[in-house]
């Protein structure tokens, strides 16, 4: 079936499937294409771009997903998550609309600074649960002393990293599963000791090779025994930045960028891309033991039947429209969703059961507005939602009460829009964060090799060689580049990672 988005008037198809599951859950076929719904979605997640402000509640110092100018209060997570304070709640008023109603109630809904649940010593993470010694470590978990690292799964000692997974000592690798003192590796799995390499399994002991299967003292992609690897790479100072960045841009000329960049593992009658053990999924991308999904970014765990959703986890099922969800059922358009059911249009839930429009609420059955109702009185309001929403019943929360712009929104780590695009859709553009400051330190000024760079230079600030942005080498970083083995950045960490996913090619919805 085919339908018109009402934003930007052009055609989409609603394939059958889908419209089984939305009739499954009561819920109205989607009045806009499938990127406007991604839009819609992800202007409610900011991953990457954090702000200082002080805790509403304590007055500490937090880095958080929201700045100091949030409409709403916001709270650090440990203080959140605690009985210290009342969550607000309104009366329903059947005389007025839901989304004005919810809006009040937004604002002044205390919410949680960022999700940091169960971490050690990690203030300056995303999106991220038990991990331990870790910084500026975004949407991911179980990690110890990993640093500027994104998408990153039961992983130590990793710097510079994406979309790695069981990793130890790895340095600008991406899209990689289980490998150990690696560098500047993309889809790489199961190896060890690889530099400059693409699509490895099973290796070891190899430099700038690709498409090798269970080989041993390769150097590009040629055999060698290993008394004559051994001397080949002791002529090869990795320490030096001259020497890694040459061979870094020849990597990436000759090889990465004109390779298919494709992760496709067991993925039965599957579309889009990073799909492993997956079955009849249309459009995902980044998802792992999955059935029956479509226009899913980021999921895992044996999930069934989710739809147009972001980061879904741990046997989720039946889902529409959410963002960041765990171990619930049958919950449609609710931004934080944690073991719940029969939820919708709703944020940061914990435990809950037969709720709409509630914001930062724990274990609690038929509320509404956050005030808890009878199970008839709640069925006769829902009732009356669904009415006054009409064919818009499962259609996105509205722009307009998102709290992120596009440049600060986690849409834009994933694909990307033009400015007049994004205001054609009604989203605010926000301002393009550019470094007028002219008060740090050349990049020239550091030592070309990490040998030769003394920890009393820790405290300089640097001027990022490409956006001008001001940056420190800390000093975590610089004793695990040089247990590495490679040379000290000279670009701003953002830059760096916008360099390091720029290959993840075809991972816009369409």
């Amino acid at each position: 079936m085919k339908k018109t988005c009402l934003i930007t008037k052009k055609e989409f198809e609603i394939r059958d499937e889908e419209r089984d599951v939305l009739r499954k859950m009561g819920l109205k076929d989607p009045l806009f294409s499938p990127v406007v719904r991604e839009v819609m979605r992800l202007a409610f997640r900011n991953e990457r771009n954090l702000k200082m402000r002080k805790c509403d509640a304590t007055g500490e110092n937090i880095l958080s997903i929201y700045g100091a100018d949030s409409v709403f209060p916001v709270y650090k997570y440990d203080y959140w998550v605690t009985d210290k304070w009342d969550v607000p709640q309104k009366d329903f008023d059947f005389n007025k609309p839901f989304f004005e109603q919810y809006a009040g109630l937004s604002k002044i809904t205390p919410r949680a600074h960022g999700f940091v649940p169960y971490n050690e010593n990690c203030d300056y993470v995303s999106a991220a649960e038990k991990n331990k010694n870790c910084y500026m470590h975004v949407l991911s978990d179980r990690d110890e002393d990993c640093i500027y690292t994104h998408a990153v799964f039961s992983s130590k000692d990793c710097i510079d990293c994406a979309f790695l997974s069981d990793s130890e000592l790895c340095y600008e690798c991406t899209d990689c599963r289980n490998l150990y003192h690696c560098k500047m590796c993309f889809l790489c799995d199961n190896s060890s000791e690889l530099n400059f390499c693409f699509d490895m399994r099973g290796c070891q002991d190899c430099f700038f090779c690709n498409g090798l299967r269970n080989q041993k003292y390769c150097y590009f992609n040629k055999q060698l025994s290993r008394e004559e690897y051994e001397e080949k790479m002791k002529l090869i100072n990795l320490k030096s930045y001259k020497v890694f960045e040459e061979f870094r841009i020849k990597f990436l000329e000759k090889i990465v960028e004109k390779s298919k960049y494709e992760r496709m593992i067991n993925a039965e009658n599957c579309t889009g891309n990073f799909l492993i053990n997956t079955k009849n999924c249309f459009n995902c991308f980044d998802v792992e033991l999955a059935e029956d999904c479509s226009y899913l970014r980021i999921g895992a765990n044996r999930l069934r039947d989710v739809y147009h959703s972001h980061a879904i986890v741990d046997g989720s099922e039946l889902i529409v429209g959410n963002v960041s969800t765990t171990e619930s059922y049958n919950c449609h358009n609710v931004i934080g969703c944690w073991t719940c059911n029969e939820c919708a249009y709703s944020e940061f839930l914990q435990g809950c059961k037969n709720c709409i429009g509630c914001i930062s609420l724990r274990r609690k059955q038929y509320c509404v507005f956050n005030k808890q109702y009878s199970k008839e009185e709640y069925e006769k309001i829902k009732s009356h939602i669904i009415s006054e929403l009409g064919d818009g019943w499962g259609s996105p929360f509205p722009l307009k009460l998102a709290p992120f712009n596009y440049q600060e929104s986690a849409f834009k780590d994933y694909s990307s829009l033009t400015k007049e695009q994004v205001r054609s859709i009604g989203w605010k553009y926000g301002e393009v964060e550019e470094s007028k400051r002219t008060d740090g330190l050349s990049v020239d000024l550091i030592p070309d090799a990490i040998d030769d760079f003394e920890e009393n230079n820790l405290s300089n600030v640097y001027q990022c060689s490409e956006t001008f942005k001001l940056f420190k080498i800390i000093k975590q970083e610089f004793l695990l580049l040089k247990k590495i083995g490679v040379s000290l950045p000279r670009k701003h960490h953002e830059t760096r990672f916008r360099d390091r996913v720029k290959f993840r090619k075809a991972t816009t919805v369409s």
